[in-house]
């Protein structure tokens, strides 16, 4: 099968290399705190398992990354945990040794929840690890390779399109509304455009009216005799008046 012949070749991905090395510095330590895990979860492999099951987490790892690679396709660190990338989707992965839980009695009767070790290994995907595969007895963790690979795959385009669609339907919308907002002002141009016609003609008319009555009143004051200075300069601001309200000046 395809993953034993990738299991065959004794040298492995650069970055399963570094996870060896960090997980046997790790095995060193008496305990390890939320620290040092943020930091080794942010730049190596998500492996937890037991050191007797190290070599063979190793080289499932080591398979998963060169069938990625091989398909354009890469292991990225975002968020201080583990991701698969493809077509720009991010999947979370984890590689565990599998622990079942079991409820246990003290010898004063009271039971509780303990978690009893197997030799199977899970390997989940998914933000909440909503996916996995794990041993069985005719069939392990390795044989599912090929299957694990499609499903990300297939989730991966399966998101990948939704969002290409979300885009396009975001753009649609950007260009409808820049269409509507673009009429609104053709519009509201209209309208102002519209209102000053009214006002310059109604001002016109005002300009006029206040001209006819500025000579109306000029003549009466000729041909009374009352023509003085002081009604001589008011004529004149009242037409220079009416210059300013009519909008053909």
């Amino acid at each position: 099968m395809y993953w034993a012949f990738l299991f065959m070749k004794n040298r492995y991905h650069p970055l399963v290399k570094k996870t060896k090395i960090e997980l046997l510095k790790l095995d060193k330590l008496k305990s390890i705190s939320w620290e040092v895990q943020q930091e080794y979860n942010s730049k190596f492999l998500p492996i937890s398992v037991e050191p007797k099951h190290r070599k063979r987490a190793l080289d499932f790892m080591d398979a998963l990354i060169k069938l990625l690679e091989e398909n354009n396709h890469t292991i990225q660190f975002e968020y201080k945990r583990c991701h698969i990338e493809m077509y720009g989707q991010l999947t979370e992965i984890n590689l565990r040794q599998k622990y079942h839980r079991k409820r246990v009695q003290n010898d004063r009767g009271y039971s509780f929840q303990s978690y009893e070790k197997s030799d199977k290994l899970e390997f989940l995907v998914g933000s909440c690890y909503c996916k996995s595969w794990i041993d069985r007895k005719i069939k392990k963790l390795e044989d599912y390779l090929q299957i694990i690979y499609d499903y990300i795959e297939k989730d991966s385009k399966g998101w990948a399109d939704l969002r290409k669609n979300q885009k396009l339907q975001e753009e649609q919308r950007e260009i409808e509304l820049k269409r509507e907002e673009e009429k609104a002002r053709i519009i509201e141009i209209e309208n102002t455009k519209l209102n000053q016609l009214i006002t310059d003609s109604e001002n016109f008319i005002k300009a006029k009216e206040v001209r006819d009555y500025l000579k109306a009143f000029e003549d009466e004051c000729r041909q009374s005799g009352n023509l003085t200075n002081d009604i001589e300069e008011y004529i004149k601001w009242g037409l220079m008046k009416a210059n300013i309200l009519d909008p053909t000046k």
